[in-house]
């Protein structure tokens, strides 16, 4: 099918437009999904804006991320005198339709004379709730990807022109991109590599300065903030569960995800990538084992200024995930959110690798030109069923993945919340406790204090002398009320019976998902 370049712009509009309708869809009944880095980063933001700096509601410095994103959010919420959530919700229902549109204005450059494969990757980019999960939950992935896409543009410019525009633009979205996450320094390698694949080694000068002044606002922030004032470079971090072998094989696992079904028996054979991978790219051997030509058009393809430089930063990124992602936290097989920024760049590269090595070897007959055209349609049925089973579990509990812990019907339908919120609203000078203080914070708008933690493995008796000893005369004068949930996943604080034995508690509320106490001195 022939597309203009006029139909493929407003087709391009049209799609943006119908993600921010999905954005909106998704997040219509609780709003934005809130996860446990999402309230450390809102809280930070409330923090700056409180006058208390980079510290989040229970007062950890926030040194595991850079900071970028809640100095954004606390910008944003003074300018619009909108809450932090809300500016965190709005921004990335904006970010989705711009995204959609950026990407298609990078397949458009790759694919200018078939630009149905534009509008093919641009559709497939805008229908996956992989994709639509990270705008509809509060993260800082939408603004990175907008940096990312605008980065591969300005590269794109500085190989054709050489303009000092493009490369100080290129160096300014690295820059910014790094303090947005920390991973983003693969950007800058990627620069250098722009600037040396154009001008060689006279090229090297030129990148000092802007190198120089794009990265010396994240050595600021790692050297005085984060290693000065705190004692870390990049924060607290469980290297021994980070297992990069399986952190590889459950990525392939969920990116194959993104094009077929965890169905019975198929599944099995996905959970074990290789066995599927591996014969693919044998049969692709098989197929151009004589045809030199196609490697060849392939591989011009491939090193054009608008691809080589995405798939150089997904490579490298890809496999620093590998060793930084926490094994233990990400066995999930949905949660995919570092992965997915990569979805369209991973469409760039297997549609040149149908173009040229695939389409070439089918007979040349307009019959299975039509049908290979029809398969590829027919394959769009399972991102779209996939998508409306998740918009309708959105408009029913509200954002339904795995990210979203503390804004969905999960916890706000529990009557242990909501009788808690009412003490918290009856009681504003009460101290509320509780082992998920998340939650609390971000439903109650308020300060939540954390239990006492305790090594659970030590005999009942050395533990209780240790919190007397740590905590001498907790919980102190002031009222105060401990929400427990039921099951507690956080093994590592004090559980009721030992709390009975160092303060007093009253039941004032038990169901079956927890329990609330007033707590007050022996």
């Amino acid at each position: 099918m022939k597309i203009t370049g006029r139909q493929y712009r407003i087709s391009l509009i049209l799609l943006a437009l119908l993600g921010l309708a999905f954005a909106l869809i998704t997040t219509s009944k609780y709003g934005a999904g809130v996860s446990s880095d999402a309230v450390r980063a809102m809280s930070t933001a409330e923090g700056l804006l409180a006058g208390k700096g980079f510290v989040d509601f229970v007062g950890s410095p926030y040194v595991q991320w850079p900071p970028l994103y809640p100095l954004l959010l606390a910008g944003l919420s003074l300018l619009t005198r909108l809450d932090i959530f809300h500016v965190a919700w709005y921004l990335n229902l904006i970010l989705f339709p711009l995204n959609i549109w950026l990407w298609g204005k990078l397949f458009e450059r790759v694919f200018p004379h078939r630009l149905s494969y534009a509008l093919f990757a641009s559709l497939a980019a805008l229908i996956s709730s992989s994709m639509i999960r990270i705008y509809a939950n509060v993260a800082s992935d939408p603004l990175f990807v907008t940096m990312m896409i605008l980065f591969f543009l300005y590269a794109a410019d500085y190989l054709e022109t050489a303009s000092l525009r493009a490369l100080w633009l290129v160096f300014a979205l690295a820059g910014l991109s790094t303090l947005q996450r920390y991973l983003g320094v693969v950007l800058f390698g990627v620069g250098g590599l722009i600037v040396l694949a154009k001008d060689g080694g006279r090229g090297i000068p030129k990148l000092i300065l802007p190198v120089g002044l794009s990265f010396l606002p994240t050595l600021i922030w790692l050297y005085f903030h984060n290693y000065l004032q705190n004692g870390t470079v990049f924060g607290p971090r469980e290297y021994n569960e980070m297992w990069p072998l399986e952190n590889i094989s459950l990525s392939l696992t969920k990116i194959l995800h993104w094009f077929m079904p965890y169905l019975p028996g198929l599944k099995s054979l996905m959970l074990q990538p290789w066995t599927l991978l591996l014969p693919l790219v044998a049969l692709l051997v098989i197929l151009n084992l004589k045809h030199k030509e196609n490697w060849s058009a392939w591989g011009r393809a491939l090193s054009g200024r608008y691809v080589w430089p995405s798939l150089v930063f997904a490579v490298v990124y890809y496999f620093l995930l590998a060793y930084t992602v926490n094994t233990i936290d990400h066995r999930d097989l949905t949660s995919d959110r570092y992965y997915i920024i990569l979805f369209p760049i991973l469409l760039i590269l297997l549609l040149l690798t149908v173009e040229h090595l695939i389409l070439p070897r089918l007979p040349q007959k307009r019959l299975f030109q039509l049908s290979a055209a029809a398969l590829a349609l027919l394959w769009l049925i399972y991102p779209i069923y996939d998508l409306q089973g998740y918009l309708r579990l959105s408009l029913v509990n509200g954002e339904p993945s795995n990210y979203n812990i503390y804004n969905s019907s999960a916890f706000m339908d529990m009557q242990v919340t909501k009788v808690g919120r009412e003490l918290a609203q009856a009681n504003p000078n009460a101290a509320i406790y509780s082992n998920y203080v998340n939650l609390l914070w971000f439903q109650y708008k308020r300060p939540i204090h954390t239990l006492l933690p305790v090594d659970n493995e030590l005999p009942q008796e050395q533990r209780i002398a240790n919190l007397q000893a740590a905590y001498p005369g907790w919980p102190g004068s002031e009222t105060g009320y401990i929400i427990w949930y039921t099951p507690n996943e956080y093994k590592y604080l004090a559980s009721i019976e030992d709390l009975r034995l160092i303060a007093h508690l009253e039941l004032i509320y038990e169901d079956d998902d927890g329990q609330i106490y007033k707590v007050s001195p022996k």
